[in-house]
């Protein structure tokens, strides 16, 4: 504070308006302290000071508000509850732009499920499409393969005994690059059935494509799996079927 009252009397200083000054045509005698023109060098000095530090605070205040203006612009993101694995996911606009190729890897997914799970009144067809050259056994390797053997027989009797089985995709969803989830409904029924009985299961495999080559016989064999898309394992879950969750969107 001493500080500034110092410098307040040194620049606006009693002694400074008391003159002595006379002037003519040419000066007398003048009073060098109590010049008039000191004290205006003294007084522009501090404007020149004060003139700098508000442009100086002026660019600061125009930079911050540059910055600012930028944040004053914002993008809706509108997010919808996935109710299968309990996060909140973008929701697709009208127009989605997928590889080609992805939309292939789906593909085969749900191809190898439907396969794998659909039973036909023909027999004939069935056979070959779990036959050692149907696209079954190729899209498998031995571990995938192995775990739908085990079954085959058990499959086989049924459809012996008039079993047909349907099978309705729910969804399917890529965890990695390698795992997939697949949530389907199979209809199951017999000649003497009214309606058919509805089961649900979510899928986990392990799939690979563009991996190593299959050992393909000849060409017709080869253009079966042009991608070279193959099953590691496939493990199946039951899950649970109410009227609540029979028909609905989301996955409990």
């Amino acid at each position: 504070m001493n500080i500034f009252k110092s410098t307040f009397k040194t620049l606006f200083a009693k002694p400074d308006e008391a003159t002595n000054d006379k002037l003519g045509a040419y000066p007398v005698r003048v009073h060098v302290g109590a010049m008039p023109e000191r004290r205006y060098l003294k007084t522009s000095r501090v404007m020149a000071l004060l003139a700098s530090a508000l442009w100086g605070c002026a660019l600061i205040l125009a930079f911050s508000i540059y910055l600012l203006g930028q944040m004053q612009v914002g993008t809706p993101l509108l997010l919808s509850i996935n109710k299968r694995f309990y996060r909140l996911d973008p929701v697709q606009n009208d127009e989605v732009y997928e590889s080609g190729v992805d939309i292939q890897k789906e593909l085969y997914i749900r191809q190898y499920v439907i396969l794998r799970h659909t039973i036909l009144p023909d027999v004939d067809e069935m056979k070959e499409r779990w036959g050692l050259r149907g696209h079954l056994r190729w899209f498998s390797q031995a571990a995938g393969w192995d775990s739908f053997t085990r079954s085959k027989e058990s499959l086989e009797k049924a459809m012996e005994n008039g079993l047909t089985a349907e099978v309705s995709v729910r969804f399917i969803e890529q965890l990695t690059a390698r795992f997939w989830i697949v949530e389907f409904d199979l209809f199951e029924r017999y000649p003497e059935d009214d309606a058919p009985t509805v089961k649900r299961y979510r899928a986990f495999m392990e799939a690979l494509f563009y991996g190593k080559m299959q050992p393909f016989r000849d060409r017709e064999d080869r253009l079966k799996n042009p991608l070279n898309f193959v099953v590691l394992d496939y493990f199946l879950m039951s899950r649970a079927l109410t009227e609540e969750n029979k028909n609905a969107k989301f996955i409990d």
